[in-house]
C-alpha cells in the first residue's frame, strides 16, 4: 500500500521504513476485504475492531477503498 500511494500525490507518511513499529500509515478500511495481520492487531490493538490496518503491512489482491486518519498537528 506505501507504494500504491506514492503515486497519488499524497502519499502515505511512514518513519519507521515500513517494518509497523510507528503506525504512522494507519488508514481504516472502509470498503474491501483486508484481513488483519499480527502486527496489525499488536500496534493498533482495538482499533482493528474499528477496520483501522498499517498500510504498510499489506499488498492487495483486490480493490479497496481506504480511509486516512483525520489531519492533527502530529502529523507535521
Amino acid at each position: 500500500m506505501l507504494e500504491l500511494s506514492a503515486g497519488t500525490g499524497t502519499p502515505l507518511r511512514t518513519v519507521c521504513g515500513g517494518i509497523g513499529n510507528c503506525t504512522a500509515c494507519r488508514v481504516r478500511l472502509v470498503e474491501g476485504q483486508w484481513p488483519a495481520g499480527k502486527t496489525d492487531r499488536l500496534r493498533l490493538g482495538i482499533l482493528v475492531e474499528q477496520g483501522w490496518r498499517l498500510a504498510c503491512q499489506f499488498s492487495p489482491r483486490r480493490a479497496v477503498t481506504l480511509e486516512r486518519p483525520p489531519f492533527s498537528v502530529d502529523d507535521l
